[in-house]
Order: structure tokens, then C-alpha cells, then sequence
């Protein structure tokens, strides 16, 4: 696990341009909830923003392969005996990290939100669970497609898996929570209101991140017969 984390916290500042630009853009939002901010306007940042964290994720996740063989640092990483489970695992666990600094942000610019109206945040951090679990499951699908697809087909299909469940649920598909736990994520996300959440939650996030452990185990099956001394176009 501290090769995973280390390979995380690597991965993370590999992409601090796009750490910063998200921390610029929460912040951007922020400032101007402070400027006029009214009860309902805090509801529906955080509606946007859950959804957006979660495409944000995947949109980084499915990249990172196909980039390192580009640059062949991955043969730098490799050649130190990083297994390759871990360093798929160290991608997911940088995508993990960004997901977790993007929900605080969110979260606190909820927080500050509320405060500024005199607005109860009731089952803030219950949602950001569910928005950070679901965002570990869809990084751990793209990396998943990514290690047997070219980054535009990747995106496609993992596309295709999250936002297909995702869509049929919101339009009320009787889908299992279980079974499809970011679709489940999505629905609950966009229909969120400050209150106290139901046991159902705390399933659908344990749900997300068993699925995240086995789309990792399933991509380091694939990643192991996959030649990566020649770069990928």
C-alpha cells in the first residue's frame, strides 16, 4: 500500500496544472456565491458541481496510461520493480486524491454558502461520500478501458458504462443500487435536497467502491499482457 500511496501522491503532482485549475475554478464559484448568494443557489452548486466532480475523474483517469507510454516513464516506473497492480493502482489512487481535494472544496464553498444565508447543510458530507466513492468507481472503469483501448475509444466506452445506467436511472429504470452504484450516485446527487440521509446511501457507497476493486483487479488482468516498451498512438 505505501507504493500505491507514493505512486498516488506522484500521479497527483504529475498533474498539478489540473489541480490548480479546478482550485481556481472552485474558488471562482465561490466568490461569487459570496457576491449574491441566495438558499437555493447553494442546492444547485452542489448538484452541478457532484456531477461535475465525477466526469472531471474520469476524464483524468483514462488518459494517464496512454500519456506515460507516450513519455515512457512508465518504463522508468516498472524497471524499479513496481508491479504493474501497483501502479495501476497508484493512477487510481492519484485519481483518488483528486477526487477527495475537489469534494473538500466543494464542500467548503457549501459550507460557506450556507453560513452566508443561515441555511443548514443537512447530509453535506453524506453526499460527498457518495460523490467521492463514485468518482474512485468511474476512474477505476477508465483505467480499466484504458488499458486495452486507444484514450478516444476508452472514453467512449467507459462513457457508455457510466452515463448509460446513469441516464435509465434518473428516467426511473427500477435498476439495482447494488449493481449500478454510480448511476445510483448520479440519481441521488441530482435530486438532493438538505436533509437527513436514508441507510441507503452508505450501500450505495460501499456498492461504488467494491466495483472500483474489481474493475482495478480486472484492468491489472489485462494491463499484464499488454506491451508497453512501444508508445501508444
Amino acid at each position: 500500500m505505501r507504493v500505491i500511496l507514493l505512486l498516488g501522491v506522484n500521479f497527483l503532482r504529475t498533474q498539478w496544472i489540473v489541480v490548480v485549475v479546478m482550485l481556481a475554478y472552485v474558488a471562482g464559484i465561490n466568490g461569487f456565491l459570496a457576491w449574491n448568494v441566495q438558499p437555493g443557489e447553494v442546492l444547485v452548486f452542489l448538484r452541478i458541481q457532484g456531477l461535475y466532480a465525477i466526469s472531471f475523474v474520469l476524464l483524468t483517469a483514462i488518459p494517464a496510461i496512454h500519456t506515460e507510454r507516450k513519455s515512457r516513464r512508465i518504463l522508468v516506473v516498472l524497471s524499479k520493480g513496481i508491479e504493474r497492480w501497483q501502479y495501476l493502482g497508484g493512477i487510481l489512487c492519484g485519481c483518488a486524491l483528486i477526487a477527495g481535494i475537489f469534494c473538500l472544496m466543494v464542500g467548503l464553498a457549501a459550507v460557506l454558502g450556507g453560513a452566508r444565508t443561515n441555511s443548514p447543510v443537512t447530509g453535506l458530507v453524506p453526499l460527498l461520500l457518495m460523490v467521492f466513492a463514485a468518482s474512485v468507481c468511474v476512474a477505476s472503469i477508465g483505467i480499466f478501458c484504458s488499458t486495452f483501448l486507444h484514450p478516444m475509444l476508452a472514453t467512449g466506452l467507459a462513457s457508455v458504462l457510466v452515463a448509460v445506467p446513469s441516464l435509465g436511472m434518473m428516467r426511473g429504470w427500477n435498476l439495482s443500487p447494488v449493481l449500478f452504484p454510480v448511476g445510483e450516485v448520479v440519481r441521488r446527487v441530482s435530486d438532493f435536497k438538505f436533509r437527513e440521509p436514508d441507510a441507503g446511501v452508505w450501500t450505495v457507497v460501499a456498492a461504488a467502491l467494491v466495483q472500483a476493486l474489481l474493475f482495478w483487479i480486472a484492468g491489472t488482468l489485462t494491463f499484464a499482457r499488454r506491451d508497453v516498451t512501444t508508445s501508444s498512438e
